[in-house]
């Protein structure tokens, strides 16, 4: 599968950290590929590839379509956290979006 986005990290506990204390540039990367598939027939959605530089881990984000509306909530929290409004109007349009389908 290819990837359009990477990051890179130079230790594993680096990469654990966006994922235990969360990650803006990461979950925008989730949220706008999201947005961008919101009528795919896809039914995986490559997001992002993550490797570390200490172990050589790699770690790939998908969106299963199936599970894009609860991604979108997931990540709809942290925008609010982070104040970004706008897209969390965006996240909100595309779940009512994809709720009437």
């Amino acid at each position: 599968m290819e990837y359009k986005n990477t990051m890179e990290f130079n230790t594993t506990d680096e990469m654990e950290t966006i994922f235990t204390e969360g990650n803006k540039p990461l979950s925008n990367l989730i949220v706008d590929a999201a947005l961008e598939n919101l009528d795919t027939t896809q039914e995986i959605i490559p997001v992002v590839s993550i490797t570390t530089m200490d172990t050589e881990l790699v770690y790939d984000i998908m969106i299963d379509r199936v599970d894009m509306i609860e991604t979108l909530e997931q990540n709809l929290e942290v925008m609010e956290d982070y104040e970004d409004y706008e897209r969390c109007q965006k996240i909100t349009d595309a779940i009512h979006y994809l709720q009437s389908k």
